[in-house]
């Protein structure tokens, strides 16, 4: 990618003010509780969807995604317009001349380039790296105007949301060191361009932000505190106690019972809101063996999972997965896939075919004198994903494979799948309207921890990107998803609901699969 400017880069820093003497307990705030510290606020390397959500409100792209019925669409947010060349491979935003960062310094042109520096650099291992490869230059021919220029011509709502990622302010980082960018200052003191901007934070304690004084959209609630509450019991006595306005992973165990007793609460459901699977460690030579990956798949029960994990009055709330598209995405998702039965026997038959076998009456299937146990890396403080393995667990039990779980803190579990020093991992992906699987499946992915590589896959991972007919890239990514799902580099588990808990202060709450922080700067509080 290529980028030119004809201007000098602003080099005002950013000053932050404190939260002043309210605390983290002020009541004039909003009140939210996280079950891990964010991490980061740098939005080109950043570790969590959770971290994503707050970086919408630090540091707006230039058009915002919103996810609704009629899919994904784009509104203002830097930018207060944008046109196609008639060639559809050049894209030109006009920069909002009022827009400025906290710091009242105007955000440029050069903010937008550099930022794309960033993403499309290596060293850098951006979650967005596979977009950055879509884009060959960014032309910044004045201080209000950004024109991307495409490599070739590809589905629309590929290229504009390419061109739709936060903005950074490039004065803070024109000189950081690119391979070590997660750890600089910025990530947890962003300059802010949103509605909000970073008060204050106190790792894995508690995060506070108030107002942008020179935000486009000013937000009404004045400050937003994001405690860090790792034990979600403690969470869920915090929120029914009214020391927190909002909980963005209530536990299915707790639904019923918080509508019959807090009426005053409201529950919101957002389907198919993220799926959960388990990838293997495709460098690990005995998971490279598709026999196992295959025993190993046949051993879970998917329906018992839904039915003991995510049923609430007899309603679900999952359905099985078979890849990574939701099944509510429709013509995107691939629904002749048909899911992996629940067959043990079979799954002993294929063990056997590779020589495993109990030879010393542990219930330990062993070879060469090596017993079968696989190591499943989790994250702490998700009881979903504790449960789940511990599920899963006991299934694998039954074809005597041993597979021990190992839960870790969050910034650990991120750096240990980052570098594939696992086995076996339990995560999962969210549902993206925009429906991309490079980042998932193609062999230089950012997600794509398993190392799962094949040619055919990243031709037709390719080929969908460049689709313009959105039915020729629909039939492209259905086929992914029939690869994917034979080859078996991950079991998927479930499409699960989320469902988030208000409180009864809060009014005007939405939200979507993309974030439920979504619409903050339009929500209030209501007063005593």
């Amino acid at each position: 990618m290529i980028f030119s400017t004809t201007f000098t880069t602003l080099t005002a820093l950013i000053f932050l003010t404190g939260c002043g003497g309210g605390g983290p307990s002020a009541p004039e705030a909003l009140v939210l509780g996280l079950p891990f510290d964010p991490g980061s606020l740098n939005p080109v390397a950043l570790p969590y969807a959770l971290s994503q959500q707050l970086v919408e409100q630090t540091q707006l792209p230039l058009a915002r995604r919103h996810a609704g019925p009629d899919g994904l669409t784009f509104t203002p947010g830097l930018a207060t317009a944008w046109t196609w060349s008639e060639d559809r491979l050049q894209l030109t935003f006009t920069l909002n001349p009022a827009a400025r960062w906290d710091d009242g310094s105007p955000v440029t042109s050069a903010d937008v380039a550099f930022t794309y520096t960033l993403i499309d650099d290596p060293a850098v291992a951006s979650n967005w790296l596979a977009d950055g490869k879509l884009i060959r230059s960014v032309l910044t021919p004045d201080a209000t105007t950004v024109t991307f220029v495409f490599e070739e011509p590809a589905a629309e709502l590929l290229l504009m949301s390419a061109a739709s990622h936060n903005i950074l302010q490039a004065s803070r980082l024109k000189d950081a060191d690119r391979a070590s960018l997660r750890g600089h200052a910025y990530s947890r003191a962003p300059s802010s361009s949103g509605p909000y901007r970073v008060a204050t934070w106190a790792p894995d304690d508690h995060l506070v932000l108030e107002p942008n004084p020179h935000s486009l959209t000013p937000p009404k609630i004045q400050r937003v505190i994001a405690r860090v509450v790792p034990e979600y019991s403690t969470r869920i006595l915090e929120l029914e106690r009214g020391a927190l306005d909002l909980l963005m992973d209530v536990e299915l165990n707790d639904v019923a019972r918080l509508a019959a007793e807090r009426p005053d609460l409201r529950l919101i459901r957002t389907p198919d809101a993220s799926v959960s699977y388990i990838g293997w460690n495709l460098d690990d030579p005995r998971l490279t063996e598709p026999k196992l990956r295959e025993a190993l798949d046949l051993s879970i029960h998917r329906e018992a999972l839904i039915r003991e994990m995510y049923t609430v009055a007899d309603e679900p709330y999952a359905r099985i997965a078979t890849g990574s598209v939701a099944p509510s995405l429709g013509p995107w998702h691939n629904a002749a896939l048909a899911p992996t039965p629940h067959d043990p026997s079979r799954a002993r038959t294929l063990l056997a075919e590779l020589g495993y076998a109990d030879t010393n009456g542990d219930g330990v299937l062993d070879r060469d004198g090596a017993p079968l146990r696989i190591e499943l890396l989790l994250q702490s403080g998700i009881p979903e994903s504790q449960r789940l393995g511990v599920r899963v667990q006991g299934m694998l039990k039954e074809i005597g494979v041993a597979l021990e779980l190992v839960a870790v803190e969050p910034n650990r579990f991120s750096a240990t799948a980052r570098e594939g020093e696992f086995e076996a991992i339990l995560w999962g992906f969210g549902n993206n309207p925009k429906v991309d699987l490079a980042v998932q499946w193609r062999s230089d992915g950012a997600y794509n921890w398993m190392s799962y590589s094949d040619p055919e896959t990243d031709r037709l991972i390719d080929a969908a990107r460049r689709a313009t007919d959105p039915a020729e890239a629909q039939a492209l990514t259905r086929e992914i998803q029939a690869r994917v799902h034979a080859a078996r580099p991950a079991s998927f588990l479930v499409w699960s609901d989320q469902v988030s808990a208000v409180g009864p202060r809060v009014v005007g709450a939405q939200m979507s699969v993309l974030s439920a922080l979504e619409s903050l700067e339009t929500w209030t509080l209501a007063t005593k």
